[in-house]
This record gives C-alpha cells, structure tokens and sequence, in this order.
C-alpha cells in the first residue's frame, strides 16, 4: 500500500479539521473517521505508526477496536488485509464474543473464518502455535451466545484443521 510521507501526511493532518488517531486513539475517533471519510480513506490516510497503533489496540481483544475491523476491511489490500485477519487471531483467545461478531459471515478472504480462526501468523510471531490454538479452543467454547454458535464452530472446526 502506498503511505504518504511524513511531511505530507503532516501537513494534511495539520489542516484537516477532523481529529487524527495519533493525536486522540480511541476507537471512537477513528468510527467517525470511517463514517466521515470511507474505509478507503481513511485507512490509505494512516500513517505506518497509526495502522500499528490501530492495529495492537485489535490485537488486545478490546471490544471497541475489534469491531471495528470489518469497517476498517473494507478500505484496506494488500497488507492491511492480511495485518487485519492476523490483528483478529491475535485477539480470539482474549475476547472470542467479539471476534466471532467481528467475523465475515461470507468468509471473505480478509476477515473470514478460514483466515481469522486459522492461526494465519508469519512467521516466528507466535512461538508456540499449538498452545496458541489450546488457548483460542477454550475461549471459544466458553461463547454461548446462540447467534454466534455457528460461526464458533466453524472457528473451532478451522482450529481443529492440522
């Protein structure tokens, strides 16, 4: 994806009357921002340390941040999308309701059940992938919520895949 430079992406922020992640980072601000600007924009708009903000606020599991992800899907390629569905994996075993909400119920390639509940980590990021997948497993089979139970099996069943 294409990122302005520092200067640029400065100096519009500076003249732009809409508050930035940077400078308020909640999830809140950054719902007005997609609802004001688009997905498109609003994403193609961050710069790299604002994504990575966004990013590990996902990651953590906070509900607000999570549910954002299928808004903030729909602006993003490339890496953006794979950063997504891996920001969703991260956060399955510590807020599972909100993944499994947060999922594409189509399973699209970038916030489906086969990317989401896949473990889909690069590389070394996760040191151990089967205690990763215990983890996630017992999180979500603590989600009784009956409109969440299929896709929560699908995860479980995505999970279970060797």
């Amino acid at each position: 994806m294409k990122r302005a430079s520092g200067f640029t992406l400065a100096l519009v922020l500076a003249c732009s009357a809409a508050p930035t992640i940077a400078a308020q980072p909640n999830a809140s601000v950054l719902a007005k921002q997609l609802d004001d600007k688009g997905a498109k924009a609003t994403v193609s708009g961050m710069s790299e340390s604002e994504w990575d903000n966004v990013l590990t606020r996902i990651d953590s599991g906070n509900t607000a941040w999570v549910a954002l992800a299928p808004k903030l899907a729909e602006g993003t390629d490339g890496g953006n999308s794979e950063d997504l569905g891996i920001g969703l994996a991260y956060a399955l075993p510590k807020n599972p309701k909100a993944v499994l909400k947060a999922i594409d119920p189509n399973n699209g390639p970038v916030l489906g059940v086969r990317r989401v509940c896949s473990a889909p980590f690069i590389e070394d990021t996760v040191k151990d992938i089967p205690a990763y997948i215990r983890r996630a497993k017992a999180a979500l089979r603590d989600v009784h919520d009956p409109a969440l139970q299929n896709v929560r099996d699908a995860c479980l069943a995505e999970l279970a895949k060797p």
